[in-house]
Parts: C-alpha cells; structure tokens; sequence
C-alpha cells in the first residue's frame, strides 16, 4: 500500500522562506511525464517559463489552465503577452470559460500535487505569504490529473498559434 505523502509549504517573504516556489520549481524540473497547472493570475518569471519549457522540450506534455474570464483586467492582458512564448514552446494553453477563475493547483506525472493560495507569477514567489499543501500520491494524483482533463474538455478554449493574434 502506497504512503501518502502530504506537507505543508509556505512562501513568506519576511521569514526568507520559498518553499512553494521550491515545489513548482521540483514539479518543473523532474516531471517526465505530464505537468498540468490551473493558475488564475499566471505570470512566471524567467525561472519558471525556463523550467516550463524545457519540460516541454524534454518531452513532458505541459498543459496549462488559465483564466477566460478575469476580474483583473491588468493581469489578464499581462498574461495573453506571454502566450506567444508558451505556444512557441510547445506548452498548451487552456483558457477556463465557465466563469472567473480562482483555483491554484497543479499536478505532475499524475503522482504530486501542490494546491493552495499560490498562483504561478513573482507576487507569490517573492512578494506574498502564501501557503499550499503537497500530496505525493498516485491514486490522489491520479484523480487530481482526470479531474482537471474533464475540466479542460468541458470548461475550457484551448489557445492555438492559429487562433491566438498577439
């Protein structure tokens, strides 16, 4: 029987603390598989759309779940800047249509989980206090990563180079 893994991570600017950020950085780096991220305000600085992308060069299938619809107009169109580089990165691009999109989770290789208040962007790297719980299990895991490819069918548009305009 498989253990389940599950702690606590926080991202706290004045205690010097990234753990978070550590998280999303382990998922990026040592996926082999699949990395799949809902992230309302997504926003990766340079580290992040590194990892991302070599993910994706190395032959993870990275999916990424944004918002259709934002409540912050600012960092909705911040974030359409950066679709070019993802879509030139072979990195997927789902926009969420239902309805404004809060959710911060993420999965990889169907087996880690991370989800709390940390959204992918700098604020909540280095600005934030931020708390996210982890859960290395594969039966969880593996729900978590169904549950979200029922998401992007139902719920969601997915961006295409063809589609997109810059």
């Amino acid at each position: 029987e498989e253990r389940h893994m599950v702690r606590i991570r926080q991202n706290d600017w004045v205690k010097r603390k990234s753990e978070v950020w550590n998280t999303y950085r382990g998922l990026f780096a040592q996926s082999t598989k699949t990395i799949t991220v809902m992230s309302s305000y997504f926003l990766p600085g340079r580290t992040f759309r590194r990892l991302l992308s070599k993910a994706a060069k190395n032959g993870v299938v990275v999916k990424v779940i944004l918002a259709g619809k934002s409540d912050v107009w600012l960092s909705k169109n911040a974030e359409r800047y950066l679709y070019d580089y993802l879509l030139k990165n072979k990195i997927e691009i789902y926009e969420f249509q239902k309805t404004v999109l809060h959710a911060k989770i993420s999965v990889a290789d169907s087996h880690i989980v991370t989800v709390g208040s940390f959204n992918v962007n700098n604020i909540s790297a280095h600005a934030s206090l931020e708390l996210n719980l982890d859960i290395k299990n594969k039966d969880f895991g593996g729900y978590v990563q169904d549950e979200l490819d029922k998401v992007i069918i139902n719920d969601c548009s997915r961006v295409t180079e063809e589609n997109y305009s810059s």
